[in-house]
């Protein structure tokens, strides 16, 4: 999630039970110019671009650092899009073919593809077999295509679908908000794995809830001092990689999904958002 899933995030999620997590998108153009910082926690590096041969040597330069690479064919943003990248790759699956097999020659490590459904109607068997027969390790795919941006409900029957036809891991993604939206995508619908986006920010303790869950626990909620403490510790982590001052700023966009639903939330609200400095 571009603005989100930096490495303050990424390590509050691992340590609420991710047992994996994702970085941000990172520009193959910007890893060859040497333009961007390149994670150094253990993470899915995921790369975006339109240009196979930038895309492969942008993978090689970047592998060790990944525990393994995903190249986004699914972003929607119109600013990706214009470039050809992200799901724009959807109306041109001949390209997307290209940029895989060459990813697939340079690199050694796993390669995933974070895809949608299609561009503007369901492809998905079209595209899963596709990256099935070009050596994909794994596939992530949000249940909705790519002009549906965020509306609508996300088609988690097209799983099922898939999982029927293609022996290759499935991994879920789209509306995935709650523990008994992961039960369900895991134990009903037959994938792989699921992907925890939205619904992660302002709750990373999903990923616990979700675990308790199968354990049988059937409702898990943090104290407030659990809640506390993982605000503070997050703009801490966040306060150390990029400075105070940005730090705060960065934060507001965690302050209302963070205190949803909790008492006294719109006053705290209010006095965070004029923050200038904080103590620790």
């Amino acid at each position: 999630m571009a603005g989100y899933s930096d490495a303050a995030f990424r390590e509050i999620c691992r340590r609420w039970g991710a047992e994996m997590t994702y970085s941000e998108m990172i520009s193959s153009r910007a890893v060859l110019m040497r333009t961007t910082k390149i994670p150094k926690d253990r993470c899915v590096i995921q790369l975006f671009g339109s240009d196979p041969a930038e895309l492969a040597e942008a993978a090689e330069k970047v592998s060790d650092r990944a525990v393994w690479l995903n190249l986004n064919a699914g972003c929607p943003v119109k600013k990706v899009v214009k470039r050809g990248a992200g799901a724009a790759l959807l109306k041109d699956l001949p390209r997307l073919r290209t940029i895989v097999r060459e990813i697939k020659k340079r690199v050694q490590k796993p390669l995933s593809v974070k895809t949608r459904l299609g561009w503007e109607k369901d492809d998905s068997e079209r595209i899963v077999s596709l990256l099935a027969e070009e050596g994909v390790d794994l596939v992530e795919i949000h249940a909705r295509t790519a002009i549906q941006l965020y509306n609508g409900k996300a088609r988690r029957d097209a799983f099922e679908r898939l999982k029927n036809h293609f022996d290759i891991p499935i991994f879920a993604s789209g509306d995935v908000f709650t523990p008994e939206d992961i039960d369900e995508l895991l134990n009903h619908r037959g994938v792989d794995g699921v992907l925890v986006a939205r619904g992660a920010v302002g709750s990373p303790w999903i990923f616990k809830a979700a675990r308790l869950r199968f354990e049988g626990e059937r409702y898990y909620s943090p104290t407030i001092r659990d809640r506390c403490k993982t605000v503070l510790t997050h703009l801490k982590m966040l306060s150390k990689d990029k400075g105070e001052r940005k730090a705060i700023v960065e934060f507001r966009k965690f302050i209302t999904p963070y205190t949803k639903g909790l008492r006294g939330a719109k006053e705290f609200r209010r006095y965070a958002m004029t923050l200038k400095d904080y103590s620790m």
